[in-house]
């Protein structure tokens, strides 16, 4: 995935904009607040106000309404890159370790839209 290819998330048919306010774990414990920006099978790209290294492991932590239920989705990730894109913070682009079913659930359901 290429900077370039970001900014033209809206016309890609293999990204759905996503976005919720989540919590972000790092590989040191650190927890920050983030917003995500777009999801597809393989990975999900967020706004931090922190910047993160290319290859670092992070969760993220997404809160979802099922239903009527709140329900907190957790998602292990590698960071691809992370640049400064203005006053949002900085973009950062993570890849899926491993999706459980439940989650592929959730992003079918996301991509479906």
């Amino acid at each position: 995935m290429s900077p370039g290819s970001l900014q033209s998330t809206s016309i890609d048919p293999n990204r759905r904009s996503w976005q919720k306010k989540s919590r972000l774990v790092d590989s040191t414990g650190g927890e920050y607040i983030v917003f995500t920006h777009d999801i597809s099978h393989t990975g999900m790209s967020l706004f931090a106000d922190k910047q993160y290294k290319s290859g670092q492991v992070c969760n993220v932590n997404v809160p979802v309404y099922v239903g009527s239920a709140l329900k907190n989705y957790r998602f292990n990730c590698r960071v691809v890159f992370s640049s400064l894109c203005g006053l949002r913070g900085f973009r950062t682009n993570l890849e899926f370790l491993e999706v459980p079913p439940e989650n592929k659930t959730l992003i079918q359901s996301v991509m479906a839209r």
